[in-house]
């Protein structure tokens, strides 16, 4: 994937020098649940999904620059057959809660949109935050998305989860470029 860089941020491939950094946050108990999945039990877990990720090649690590550290994930996905024949993605992230709160998932979500409507030439992205995750509805509102719909999604342990659903069309993410610049 292109390398993605921010005023802080640097979004890149990650490697297998991020499994440590990568472990401590996503054992975390509060991080993993909001998100839909179980934190991880062990470094050898955190292995395995570190692995899928980097051959997957649809996430990038966020480096924080000024200690060149993983602090989280964020990447693009084809969620489901319409998704792929109507040039849609999904964008999906994670952040270690050290670093909540000081806007760098909104200026990661920001490059992506970047990439995703420049680069790729998306015609949307959407984007969803379980109802409870008042972090992540913060990003997507400040990133301009619109709330399209709530939707039922698999839960880590078994049940199911309403996640609110938002979209960033083309169109709109070039127009409020546009004039941001008038």
């Amino acid at each position: 994937m292109k390398t993605l860089i921010t005023k802080r941020l640097i979004l890149r491939d990650l490697n297998m020098n991020d499994l440590v950094p990568f472990y401590t946050y996503a054992k975390k108990p509060n991080i993993g649940p909001i998100a839909g999945w179980k934190p991880h039990e062990s470094l050898e877990e955190s292995r395995k999904i570190l692995k899928m990720m980097i051959s997957e090649n649809e996430v990038w690590g966020i480096e924080l620059k000024s200690t060149n550290q993983l602090i989280g994930t964020i990447g693009i996905h084809v969620r489901n057959f319409d998704n792929a024949i109507n040039n849609v993605k999904e964008v999906g992230y994670v952040l270690d809660d050290t670093y909540w709160g000081q806007g760098l998932m909104v200026e990661a979500v920001s490059a992506v949109l970047d990439y995703c409507f420049i680069n790729q030439e998306l015609d949307a992205v959407l984007c969803g935050h379980a109802k409870n995750n008042s972090q992540s509805k913060r990003v997507i509102e400040k990133t301009n998305f619109k709330y399209t719909h709530t939707e039922p999604r698999d839960h880590f342990d078994k049940t199911k989860i309403d996640i609110m659903m938002y979209e960033l069309t083309r169109l709109d993410y070039l127009g409020g470029k546009m004039n941001d610049k008038s």
